[in-house]
């Protein structure tokens, strides 16, 4: 029987990696809507990905060390991370997953700036 900080653990990292892909697949669905199907006049906005797409690999990263199948162990066996700093760094692979579900937009918005000549310094 596991303790129950070890089993809410588990659970969080369960649902740190299964909503973000849950929230990817929805937009997926949407887009595909969108681009097929939605009235050209009326259908708005393209759905946007960069939010949950980052949060999706900041939680796997999170959640590496504690799945034992592909391609957790191959990411759990490429991290540079010595063992005993790995919890810190699930708590910033999530801390960084939540910070870039909330502000996947701007990010990419930001990138996008930095790409084109001119328009870096403004923002």
């Amino acid at each position: 029987m596991l303790p129950p900080q070890v089993a809410v653990a588990l659970l969080v990292l369960l649902l740190a990696v299964v909503v973000p892909l849950c929230a990817v697949a929805i937009q997926l669905i949407r887009f595909i809507h969108w681009f097929a199907w939605a009235d050209k006049g009326t259908r708005g906005e393209r759905p946007h990905f960069t939010g949950p797409v980052l949060a999706l690999f900041f939680s796997t990263l999170a959640a590496s060390d504690f799945m034992g199948f592909e391609p957790f162990l191959t990411l759990s066996a490429l991290n540079p991370v010595p063992m005993e700093y790995r919890a810190y760094l699930m708590v910033a692979m999530l801390a960084l997953s939540v910070s870039c579900w909330a502000y996947g937009r701007s990010i990419r918005d930001r990138v996008l700036r930095l790409g084109r000549p001119g328009k870096a310094g403004q923002g």
